[in-house]
């Protein structure tokens, strides 16, 4: 495939910011036309600490994704969590309305939901399932990957997080950071930065709904979250098309290089 890095400017963020993309592109097979025919687009986020390149360097993504039609769109969400936060930027405006427009601009990308996905890992899952249920009209399917369900509460996992892939530094400015997104703690759920809050207005909207997937590593520090939040969806939202797979495994990039395989099949961009 095709690997083109963007350095752009965004109006949301009030800053130059960048994107990683992957373009179609067949070894060994001749350019043809394709008469001005859409290529469906997977958005893919990040986690926290990590950037725009860390899905093409760290998993062999590409190599997945080399004969298939699809643009693999990779912005780098900063510690931003892809939401406006309280008192940060605007990186959900960012994520769901600019950077498609500016992109559609630009690529022969599918304007149809059904043609458009939205995926990432730990940080990334929660902005990519916080994506699909506040604007659930732009994805046809979303999938969180070892999903930081409550963003705001990463600074509070014990020590031994770390030897299961989930290190967080110690340093005050991290939950401050945190604590400037998401506000306080005891308001959380009654926001929208809350997944439950959202999934329970999108369940009982008549709106079409994307197809969710969460997929954790059985030794994963966020699995309770993800447990707690895959139960909620299957008692109180029964409309959304919901599946939850919990896999060997903890919360690094040998789990992600292997699930992300299958968010690509739950797609249909892989067989």
């Amino acid at each position: 495939m095709a690997v083109l890095n963007l350095d752009l400017y965004s109006y949301e963020l009030a800053m130059n910011t960048q994107v990683t993309m992957l373009l179609p592109e067949r070894r060994g097979v001749p350019h043809e036309s394709r008469d001005g025919a859409p290529y469906f687009v997977l958005y893919l986020l990040h986690g926290h600490g990590q950037d725009h390149t860390s899905w093409l360097r760290l998993t062999r993504l590409e190599s997945y994704l080399q004969n298939t039609d699809v643009i693999v769109v990779m912005p780098n969400g900063g510690r931003g969590c892809y939401v406006d936060g309280a008192q940060t930027h605007r990186y959900g405006t960012y994520l769901t309305k600019e950077l498609p427009l500016a992109l559609k601009n630009w690529f022969h990308i599918s304007p149809k939901r059904e043609e458009t996905f939205i995926a990432g890992m730990s940080m990334g899952g929660y902005g990519a399932l916080r994506a699909a249920l506040s604007c659930p009209e732009q994805y046809g399917a979303a999938a969180g990957l070892s999903t930081a369900v409550r963003m705001d509460r990463l600074t509070e996992l014990p020590p031994s997080a770390a030897d299961k892939g989930l290190a967080i530094p110690t340093l005050s400015e991290v939950g401050e950071n945190l604590h400037r997104v998401f506000g306080t703690p005891a308001d959380y759920e009654s926001t929208d930065f809350s997944l439950k809050k959202l999934a329970r207005r999108l369940n009982d909207a008549a709106a079409p709904a994307p197809r969710l997937m969460q997929l954790c590593g059985d030794d994963d520090p966020l699995l309770a979250d993800n447990e707690d939040f895959a139960a909620f969806i299957k008692a109180e939202c029964p409309r959304l098309s919901h599946t939850f797979h919990v896999t060997p495994g903890i919360h690094d990039f040998d789990f992600w290089d292997r699930e992300i395989r299958t968010a690509l099949q739950f797609f249909g961009l892989l067989p």
